[in-house]
């Protein structure tokens, strides 16, 4: 089968749209030198244009260049959607810190935020409802396509984009402003987390027979990333409703394993190299990336995690496929003891950790084990940085751009798909086995190369210690088999959160709370504020309780 790119005309789109202000949600030109939606929505070329330019959003921040942004007052490389989303599921939690002297980096390292603007919480909350409004107008739109517009499969697309951003709001912020094609409102009623939810599920539901099974380009969702987004939405529907879907999760993942479309990729480190989207042993286990091209779809998206995660003076094009660095992103001490290496460790490298898991992508060299000073500042002294990101292809030459990074982020992929199952199996739900959540553990640490106890079903069930500290956790096998395998993938908030460990006293890590040795903090800080950028444009939107 022909598999076409979606990054092949992304910035092929007549269109560079943008929202005023998210608290109005009428989409508006940037200037009037630039197309208005009617204008572009004259051909049927144009539909896909805008259909394509909908799914950018996750990576680029603007439609000329990665400098442009397509929304007022945002910073075109520190918000684009997917930068936003990963720094704040993973720099508010024990995988890493930011070690640049941004006004935003000490609040989101130490979880120490209010309602001041915080960049990447702003960068997040606008962007997600950017892709709502740009939706609903899409949506509006699409009645009026002329022939050869593919009407029920576009729409479909469009809703799948607006309901995984109504996911990310719901995830982040619980009760953001909600409007739909139909609502007709520029200044949004709030809703409420649990109804949230369920508008989301059926939605995906109603979408889901309008899409491909599988799709037919690169990109582009399909019936099982209705599923991986449904099974995600399950596992934590504790925290979004306070009713367990286990059994539902068990449904939606056996839905992708049952499909037999997926597989584990051979090589784990080739699940994050340059050439992910191209290299068919990588694309087998990727279920909907957000794409990158370093000539075609330039952002500091995906480019700011691979770029941020290396040193100016260590960072070379024969490494890691870009020059230089940005000295920012690295791991805590806790990131490296998930891995449970048995040794002693003032013996502990990268090297050897590697070669006792495959998944520990790490570099030491000069680097301490643990930030003990302070994250800021000390990027080569002070953590150990992550590599598991490249810009190199699988046969080690480097991406087509040393600055712009050709390499997809997984968004969704086969392996976390296991883990979802085993996961649910352990917690109770129906319609798995204990056997075959086993079984999907041992595979994911066959392809690691591992030499851990065997798993067995009481392994899934366990209180055990938290990435080797002195907390223990019901189901801490699982979580620490899911930090192993999907660290730095933007999942650990989320993960902390449903274990009850994210705001806890019981578990901590370096800065949380603002402390350097970590403290507990308030339950509030399981969601992020509503920005007051929004609030104070729309009469209708509260602050979450306790900011």
């Amino acid at each position: 089968m022909k598999i076409n790119y979606i990054k092949t005309i992304i910035l092929a789109s007549a269109m560079s749209l943008m929202c005023s202000c998210v608290g109005d949600l009428d989409v508006m030109p940037l200037d009037p030198n630039v197309m208005t939606s009617e204008d572009a929505y004259s051909t049927p070329e144009g539909y896909i244009q805008g259909l394509k330019k909908i799914y950018s959003v996750w990576a680029l921040s603007g439609q000329d260049n990665a400098g442009a942004s397509d929304l007022e007052g945002m910073d075109a490389g520190n918000t684009v959607l997917l930068r936003c989303w990963w720094t704040l599921q993973e720099n508010t939690t024990d995988e890493a810190k930011c070690a640049w002297g941004d006004s935003w980096v000490s609040q989101v390292n130490g979880m120490i935020w209010n309602t001041a603007e915080v960049e990447p919480m702003e960068g997040l909350y606008h962007r997600a409802m950017y892709i709502v409004s740009l939706v609903n107008d899409y949506l509006e739109q699409l009645p009026n396509a002329p022939e050869g517009v593919d009407r029920e499969r576009y729409n479909a697309e469009a809703r799948f984009c607006r309901a995984l951003a109504y996911y990310v709001l719901m995830d982040a912020f619980g009760n953001p402003p909600f409007a739909t094609e139909e609502t007709g409102s520029s200044l949004p009623e709030q809703i409420k987390r649990a109804d949230l939810f369920d508008w989301i599920e059926g939605e995906l539901n109603t979408i889901k027979s309008s899409l491909p099974e599988m799709t037919d380009e690169y990109g582009r969702a399909d019936q099982h990333c209705v599923d991986f987004l449904l099974a995600r939405m399950y596992l934590n529907s504790e925290v979004y409703t306070g009713n367990k879907r286990y059994t539902d999760c068990i449904t939606a993942c056996n839905n992708i394993i049952t499909s037999n479309s997926y597989e584990l990729a051979d090589d784990y480190a080739e699940l994050f190299m340059a050439d992910n989207g191209e290299n068919a042993d990588a694309r087998k286990e990727i279920i909907f990336p957000v794409i990158a091209d370093g000539n075609t779809t330039q952002s500091y998206g995906i480019g700011a995690i691979i770029l941020g995660s290396r040193s100016g003076s260590e960072g070379t094009v024969e490494n890691y496929g870009c020059n230089g660095g940005w000295d920012g992103f690295r791991a805590t001490g806790n990131l490296v003891r998930a891995f449970n290496y048995d040794a002693e460790e003032s013996a502990w490298t990268a090297d050897n950790i590697n070669s006792f898991d495959n998944r520990a992508i790490f570099y030491s060299e000069g680097r301490s084990l643990d930030i003990t000073t302070s994250a800021i500042g000390t990027f080569t002294e002070e953590g150990w940085a992550v590599y598991k990101y490249s810009n190199l292809n699988s046969d080690g030459t480097p991406g087509k751009n040393t600055t712009f990074p050709d390499t997809d982020f997984p968004l969704f992929r086969l392996g976390e798909v296991y883990l979802m199952y085993a996961e649910a199996v352990a917690r109770g739900g129906e319609g798995g086995s204990t056997s075959k959540a086993v079984e999907y553990i041992q595979n994911l640490r066959k392809r690691a190369n591992t030499v851990y106890s065997e798993v067995t079903e009481s392994w899934l069930t366990e209180n055990t210690s938290v990435s080797a500290t002195t907390a223990s956790v019901a189901y801490g096998n699982i979580l620490n088999e899911r930090c192993r395998e999907l660290y730095w993938e933007a999942t650990r908030r989320t993960d902390l959160i449903r274990f009850g460990l994210f705001t806890s006293n019981s578990y901590t890590w370096a800065e949380k709370g603002g402390v350097i040795s970590g403290v507990g903090v308030d339950d509030k800080y399981n969601l992020f504020p509503i920005p007051v950028s929004d609030i104070s444009v729309n009469g209708n939107l509260h602050q979450n309780e306790g900011y």
